[in-house]
């Protein structure tokens, strides 16, 4: 009893988590423009993995270390720490970045929006194993530090996972 108990209740979860509007995903929307300054030239695609230091990336800090470099073709190369790295799609819809991937476990949808009405700062938020999450993401952009006179930072070292998910 306990267990059909359980398993109805997370079953009612999955569904409401599955038929959420978008818009929880969604922090602030803003127009194609904007985030069009994410964007490499599609030929930057082939050897991203070894040129990531010399592509427009957008990174999170240590708190949930991800970086993904989207290109004019509507791919993306993407590397998250403990989980591994791969290609996907992206758009912009609604004013959102929707990013997505197929795992071997999992697809992975992560949605890209402004963290409020007055800024440029940037969130990305996505739903993994613990839940819904909201981490703060950046543009790192090596040219346009280059041309402000200034040398980029290093990428921190990617650890590279063997779970296979």
């Amino acid at each position: 009893m306990i267990k059909a108990v359980f398993i109805a209740v997370v079953s009612v979860a999955l569904l409401i988590t599955a038929c959420a509007p978008m818009s929880s995903m969604t922090a602030s929307k803003k127009d194609a423009a904007f985030y069009g300054r994410f964007v490499n030239p599609s030929d930057d695609v082939s050897g991203a993995s070894d040129r990531l230091d010399q592509l427009k990336l957008l990174q999170t800090g240590a708190e949930y270390p991800m970086r993904m470099a989207l290109f004019a073709n509507g791919r993306f190369y993407y590397q998250v720490d403990n989980l591994g790295d791969g290609q996907g799609t992206w758009d912009v819809t609604d004013g959102v970045l929707r990013l997505r991937a197929i795992r071997p476990l999992f697809d992975m949808n992560l949605f890209v929006s402004g963290a409020n009405d007055e800024s440029d700062e940037t969130v990305i938020r996505f739903i993994d194993r613990h839940g819904f999450n909201s981490v703060r993401i950046e543009l790192r952009d090596p040219q346009a530090m280059k041309q402000q006179g200034m040398i980029p930072p290093e990428l921190s070292v990617y650890r590279v996972s063997d779970k296979g998910i």
